[in-house]
């Protein structure tokens, strides 16, 4: 049996793609459990403890559950369609394609809605009350939802549709829609929040500053007026103690209006490099997909299908990090983590005991 130069190069390439296949799939399967279990965390946190039920709360609540549903729907949907072949797909890419700008497209309108909150809180901090209602976040976020939910479906209609849909292992948007509808999605679901959430960090960034610079007006005109200028000699015994008790009350005060004053700038400064790590991993997790499917938009697909994989893998990796990030900066969800954790940890262990 004769087994020529290309069969072998055949051979050795298809190899390589399985092994790819594999790869790509263990990943977005790890990714997927991490996003899984975080944010399920983040919403049992909040659920159970009532210092993490105000406003703000619930915007990371629609992203943690945003994130949630991408790894129990799109994720999965994905690997599952990683071992189809053209002649005997197991799912049709349009029903990968439809949760993955549903979800995806969710997630990033939930991180633009947090920002904008983080940005009101610092901004116009008393009118932030006046200004966030209940009413407010509700309609928010049932208008993101419903608008993502029209927009997704609309390819499965027939708007948006490849003239020529041909099937590919990846489910890649260039080789299921329609070239304006790609670019209508990544303008829609990317570019606006992106460079609105940028624009925000940036205002967020200058009134901090601003507050910051305040604020040591205020602690530097506090010291001084702890030290005040008597008269010594002039005053009795009786009125230099009572002198003194009003001056430790005076300090006391001051001391207490002064914690008061910084510990506000210090939650706003958590609350800005939270922004600030939100919209740098975005970027970075985002953005490989995007610059190649704009790339391949007016030229033939010429990237390597193993750099594909890994930007699908980053793009999904967005839904795992979030809750890590909250974790990071919020001292209230770490101390209602622990508890959940070691709760959880007594009941596995109860059985053995």
């Amino acid at each position: 049996m004769n087994v020529t130069v290309n069969d072998l190069r055949t051979f050795q390439e298809s190899k390589h793609h399985t092994i790819s296949v594999f790869i790509t799939a263990a990943c977005l399967i790890a990714i997927s459990a991490v996003a899984l279990s975080g944010n399920l965390l983040v919403l049992a946190a909040i659920a159970i403890n009532r210092n993490l039920r105000s406003l703000s709360d619930l915007f990371v609540a629609n992203l943690a559950l945003a994130d949630l549903c991408q790894a129990c729907v799109a994720v999965p949907l994905r690997v599952v369609n990683l071992f189809g072949s053209e002649h005997a797909p197991i799912i049709p890419c349009h029903a990968v394609v439809l949760f993955s700008v549903l979800f995806g497209g969710a997630s990033n309108f939930s991180i633009l809605l947090v920002s904008v909150d983080k940005f009101i809180a610092i901004k116009w901090p008393f009118k932030y009350n006046n200004w966030t209602t209940v009413k407010l976040l509700i309609c928010a976020i049932v208008l993101s939802w419903l608008s993502l939910i029209i927009y997704s479906v609309l390819p499965v209609i027939g708007w948006g549709k490849a003239a020529t849909a041909d099937f590919s292992s990846t489910c890649r948007f260039m080789d299921t829609l329609d070239k304006h509808y790609v670019a209508t999605a990544y303008l829609f679901i990317h570019g606006i929040p992106l460079t609105t959430i940028i624009f925000i960090y940036f205002f967020i960034l200058k009134a901090t500053f601003r507050h910051s610079r305040t604020i040591a007006a205020q602690e530097l005109s506090l010291r001084t007026n702890n030290f005040p200028i008597s008269n010594a000699a002039s005053i009795t015994n009786e009125e230099m103690s009572t002198n003194d008790d009003r001056e430790q009350k005076q300090s006391g005060r001051n001391q207490r209006r002064h914690m008061r004053a910084c510990a506000q700038p210090s939650r706003r400064g958590k609350g800005v490099r939270m922004v600030a790590v939100l919209v740098g991993l975005f970027i970075i997790l985002v953005l490989p997909i995007i610059v190649i499917d704009v790339l391949e938009m007016w030229k033939e697909p010429f990237v390597p299908l193993a750099v594909v994989y890994v930007a699908i893998c980053l793009i999904y990796a967005n839904s795992a990090v979030n809750v890590f990030i909250y974790a990071g900066w919020s001292s209230e969800y770490k101390r209602t983590f622990r508890g959940l954790l070691s709760s959880f940890w007594e009941l596995v262990l109860r059985p053995c005991s």
